[in-house]
């Protein structure tokens, strides 16, 4: 969580916050500002720290709200865990149904074994000890099917082009290898085939 700019930006924020403003520095100014003089003096000065505590105020309310959307997207929530937890295990023994092989057999068993793992129960106490089930599974899964998409796509860039052209101009060099009989000689001494 911290890796995010806007959280650790919150935090410093927070932290600076916290330091300005303690219950002792609002006292002095409040003392100060009955001190000074005239009740209309006091007044506008208690107005001010008024304004500066309503101010202050909704600052900590943005901090919060900062916090808060970054909490919720790495919660997985009740009904997410439930679908999740009916979901996944059915998928896999219908995939493994029809497999009897040993291995097929053996991945059978090992569904046995994670069934308690992929309960309810499970994700909820992982998430209560700070695992993040969308950054630890959620985005390396991400990365993986981007990266096998990504290389599906053929390369259009300019160094797929030099590399064709590069490619050719090998295979006219070889030609000329070829056609030279004391070069074919010499390529075949180098290669160890004659």
């Amino acid at each position: 969580m911290m890796d995010n700019p806007e959280v650790m930006k919150a935090s410093m924020e927070l932290g600076k916050f916290l330091l300005q403003n303690t219950t002792q520095t609002i006292m002095d100014k409040k003392k100060l500002a009955k001190t000074k003089g005239s009740n209309e003096e006091t007044i506008n000065n208690l107005e001010e720290i008024i304004n500066t505590l309503i101010s202050e105020k909704n600052q900590l309310i943005e901090i919060g709200q900062i916090y808060d959307e970054h909490l919720v997207a790495q919660k997985v929530s009740k009904e997410d865990i439930e679908y999740i937890t009916t979901s996944i295990l059915p998928l896999l023994e219908k995939v493994l149904e029809k497999d009897d092989t040993e291995n097929g057999i053996k991945n059978k068993e090992n569904i046995e074994m994670l069934k308690p793992l992929l309960s309810s129960e499970t994700f909820n106490i992982l998430q209560l000890l700070g695992f993040n089930f969308k950054h630890a599974i959620g985005e390396p899964l991400t990365n993986l099917i981007n990266g096998l998409i990504s290389s599906q796509i053929p390369d259009s860039s300019g160094k797929a082009v030099e590399l064709e052209i590069l490619t050719a101009k090998k295979e006219i060099e070889y030609f000329k290898i070829l056609q030279d009989e004391e070069a074919y000689q010499r390529l075949l001494n180098i290669n160890g085939t004659e």
